[in-house]
């Protein structure tokens, strides 16, 4: 008895010592072995589909996309992915039966509820297609699950010129999800300065590996090329005048200018946010204070907009014309809205003559959902108005004051000007054309657009001698650049600075008109015919007395 006690206790720690050797054996082996890993590479493109639909997750895999249109994605453009489950091999088939199939235990809650699955049914087992097809409903909320789960380590952009991004050391038969989480730094890789405005973010999707190729091969090392859409921002702003529309144009001060804005905005999948239209005018632009704005063919009601336009100290009037965020959520979803601005300003008397020209520059922006404030590229115009500096000289360059002229175009039609100072004037504005020299015989005309003009003195200062004929002004532009130049007669003369905005060259047509004296004349009357009666009365009292003593002697 004693005995088959004893060898049942040797028996029990022989057993005992087997185990205990055997599991030193496997912990000594696995420190001794690597186990295999995966990676994805992820390889960024743009599609020229404008807010159109990228690829689902099932068209990741394969080649990169060689048809025209697809444009390679640098730098800027970022993945991330979490673990979220397991591969498990299960047996699906009913009683007496058996069918073995591949599925996924899901083990995490978290992303069972952000992709729209029961978050109580944790750890439990979901198929492909079922997973697939809840990410694809769930795009968004799969996105802010990944942004807010993955660690730092687990985020990644893609690469500048490659647009390219690795993530590797993954464990083989694990369930990941990877996601695009942030494309606002997206560019081309063709010209890092060149942005992509992305609309629409490509779809997470699940990745676990090993997997079967289309080759036939065991793929390790998985290869996807995401696109994203994108859309263009566009903007225009022209001076509309009939029925032409241009960037430049002339005119006299006084004169209404007809703006027209014209921009493109693309609005992502998650809708827009926020819209705003700045404009700004220079001092020489009083703004009309009204504006219509159209989307499409249809007018924008006013209550879908707020309009300020305040003029600042220099002069600047700055317009923002911001778009209700209720108005920007009605906008269609990966569309592209096409609005346009019509208003009107005024030319005024603090208008810059010359090539500077009197700008108004406007640019639009715009945040979609989910992306960063944008701003369009700047447009303006500018209108062009030049002058004339008259001096007026008499002899010795004496300067004449009170020399009035009277101002008229080609036609000898009058143009009216405004006096501002005794030597400016203005046009259009007043109710006369005659303009006249201050003390110091100067003459300032402001606000001229191109053309021919007169100057005919009709008052001169005592003494000197009106001028025969008109003096004739031509001033020719280019209408784009402010360029001008001008002839007086037929004589070209070289323009000057604007004397009241010194680097606005090209402005104002330097003229000096000299008066002469009239010739010495015979006098007639006043002093001559008094000192001509003085001299004969004294010769006949003298001839009187001499005849009165004569007589007397006799």
């Amino acid at each position: 008895m004693k005995k088959n006690v004893l060898k049942k206790f040797a028996a029990a720690a022989l057993a005992a010592a087997t185990v205990m050797s055997s599991m030193s054996v496997m912990a000594f082996a696995d420190e001794g072995t690597t186990e295999e890993k995966g990676s994805v590479t992820i390889t960024k493109y743009m599609s020229n589909t404008g807010a159109g639909e990228t690829l689902l997750p099932e068209n990741y895999t394969g080649v990169a996309p060689t048809e025209e249109g697809n444009t390679l994605l640098q730098g800027g453009v970022q993945f991330a992915y979490v673990e979220v489950g397991e591969r498990v091999q299960v047996d699906t088939a009913g009683e007496n039966s058996s069918q073995t199939e591949t599925q996924y235990k899901v083990k995490n809650a978290d992303f069972l509820e952000a992709i729209g699955l029961d978050k109580t049914k944790v750890n439990t087992n979901f198929t492909q297609t079922e997973l697939n097809t809840a990410i694809k409903t769930k795009k968004t909320d799969t996105i802010a699950f990944v942004k807010a789960n993955a660690m730092d380590a687990n985020k990644k952009s893609t690469a500048a010129e490659s647009g390219e991004v690795k993530f590797d050391n993954l464990s083989l038969y694990k369930l990941y999800v990877f996601a695009e989480t942030d494309a606002t730094k997206a560019a081309l890789a063709s010209d890092e300065n060149k942005k992509v405005n992305v609309t629409k973010v490509s779809v997470p999707f699940l990745v676990s590996l090993p997997f079967t190729g289309k080759d036939g091969k065991t793929v390790t090392d998985l290869k996807v090329y995401p696109k994203n859409s994108t859309g263009e921002d566009k903007i225009d702003k022209e001076i509309v005048e009939g029925t032409n529309e241009k960037v430049s144009t002339t005119a006299n001060i006084g004169a209404t200018i007809n703006y027209k804005v014209t921009y493109e905005i693309p609005v992502g999948e998650n809708g827009l946010e926020s819209l705003v239209v700045t404009d700004k005018m220079s001092k020489g632009l009083t703004f009309g204070n009204s504006v219509e704005v159209k989307n499409g063919t249809t007018t924008v009601a006013q209550e879908n907009y707020t309009m300020d336009s305040p003029t600042d100290t220099d002069g600047i009037t700055t317009i923002t014309i911001t778009f209700n965020k209720d108005y920007c959520e009605t906008l269609g979803q990966n569309t592209t809205q096409n609005f346009t601005i019509t208003y009107t300003a005024t030319l005024n008397d603090k208008a810059v003559l010359g090539q500077s020209g009197n700008t108004n520059d406007v640019f639009v922006t715009y945040k979609n959902t989910g992306d960063i404030d944008r701003n369009t590229e700047h447009k303006n115009t500018k209108v062009f108005t030049y002058g004339i500096d008259l001096l007026k000289n008499g002899e010795g360059e004496k300067k004449l004051s009170g020399v009035t002229f009277a101002l008229t175009d080609e036609s000898d039609k009058e143009v009216y000007v405004a006096k501002k100072t005794p030597n400016d004037f203005y046009t259009p504005g007043g109710k006369s054309n005659e303009v006249t020299t201050d003390a110091n015989g100067r003459i300032y005309i402001r606000g001229l657009k191109p053309g021919t003009y007169k100057l005919t003195e009709t008052k001169t200062n005592a003494g000197y001698v009106l001028l025969k004929d008109p003096v004739v002004i031509v001033i020719k532009d280019d209408n784009a650049t402010g360029g001008a130049e001008a002839f007086v007669g037929s004589k070209p003369v070289t323009m000057q600075n604007d004397q009241k905005n010194s680097g606005s060259k090209t402005a104002e047509v330097p003229l000096t008109v000299v008066n002469s004296k009239g010739f010495d004349l015979p006098v007639t009357g006043g002093r001559g015919i008094a000192l001509f009666t003085i001299v004969g009365i004294a010769i006949v009292a003298a001839a009187g007395s001499l005849l009165f003593m004569r007589k007397r002697s006799k």
